[in-house]
């Protein structure tokens, strides 16, 4: 096994703070590197950060809910006023999805010329560090989100898409536009403009979780055509709150509930897959992710073209814990390239 605190003293410009981020022969970050590490994956994502993290202790592990099915309480007497023993019982109904983590790997290096003429010098190695661990946030939310085991990956879709299932895929509850459906759709944002689809969304949403204290949770998770339609049809009114839709950058909300902004559904990988855009009505702490308990970062030192290379190797999962809680609803592309202009005034 290589000793990587020797290793790393022996690299040019490897400082001791490196070395201290990693537990020596192993390339392993410890608890509190590991913590900062996911922190840094998730820090810029929208859906990951608001999602349920599970620091996986196996690389299987089931993730579950549970719920009471229907009315409890029942007429506890018969006619003659004497105690009924005959109580149907409660049902209670368990969803569960299984995490598996999947492995995956990056490459980065560093130029010795890079190192010693960089500002940071030594410090950068820390800095890129945490830019590794946001670009790996990113491509794990594209996973999470877009992630299909039986993708095509013969033409330009990234094979890593197919290491697993993500959450569109999972979701049992999907919704069309009704240009996509040839006008047999869920909704039509020409005719009723983009509210159409968020009021779809919201009739689909079970009713034992509409019923719930989950709905306290309920977000609307956006591509940018989306939002900015949205905004648009919101600047048309003559209100003070179409004033501020024009002049300000308030967070938007639709019958009570958020309408976030998602980068990752702008993600020309994950839009090609179908040429569509994505907009997921989701619970959050029902959207699932985790990281197998170690990450590691290895070093590799190329002396012979001055150049240090960084390994980096994880395990990482997505599940949703009720299938049918996540509602997706998808437009055309073209629909995309209107809908912001139909709901300008």
């Amino acid at each position: 096994m290589v000793d990587l605190n020797k290793m790393l003293k022996d690299i040019a410009g490897a400082d001791k703070s490196m070395r201290d981020d990693m537990i020596t022969h192993a390339g392993l970050l410890d608890r509190k590197q590991y913590n900062k590490f996911v922190r840094d994956m998730e820090m810029n994502q929208t859906i990951l950060k608001d999602a349920a993290f599970q620091r996986m202790t196996r690389t299987e592990e089931v993730t579950s809910g549970t719920r009471i099915i229907g009315m409890v309480l029942q007429d506890g007497y018969d006619s003659n006023g004497d105690t009924n023993p005959d109580l149907t019982p409660a049902n209670i109904g368990f969803g569960h999805d299984e995490l598996k983590a999947k492995k995956v790997k990056a490459l980065t290096f560093i130029d010795d010329d890079d190192l010693e003429d960089n500002i940071e010098q030594e410090s950068f190695q820390a800095t890129q560090l945490g830019m590794m661990a946001d670009r790996i946030g990113t491509d794990t939310e594209t996973i999470a989100v877009y992630g299909d085991s039986a993708l095509d990956v013969s033409g330009t879709n990234p094979k890593v898409l197919k290491i697993m299932d993500g959450w569109i895929k999972k979701s049992t509850n999907k919704l069309e536009s009704s240009e996509l459906s040839s006008g047999t759709g869920d909704f039509d944002v020409h005719e009723d403009t983009i509210e159409a689809m968020f009021d779809s969304i919201l009739r689909h949403i079970p009713v034992n979780i509409r019923q719930s204290t989950l709905m306290n949770e309920f977000v609307f998770y956006v591509p940018w055509e989306v939002q900015d339609a949205y905004r648009n049809l919101l600047k048309s009114r003559q209100t003070n709150l179409g004033d501020s839709m024009q002049t300000g950058a308030a967070p938007l909300y639709y019958k009570q509930f958020p309408v976030k902004y998602a980068p990752v559904l702008d993600n020309e990988y994950g839009r090609a897959i179908d040429d569509t855009l994505t907009t997921m009505g989701a619970f959050p702490s029902l959207l699932k992710w985790g990281v197998y308990k170690d990450v590691k970062v290895e070093p590799e030192r190329k002396p012979g073209i001055e150049r240090t290379n960084f390994w980096y190797r994880a395990r990482v999962a997505c599940g949703l814990r009720v299938f049918s809680s996540l509602i997706t609803a998808k437009l055309t592309a073209a629909e995309g390239e209107v809908i912001q202009d139909e709901a300008k005034a």
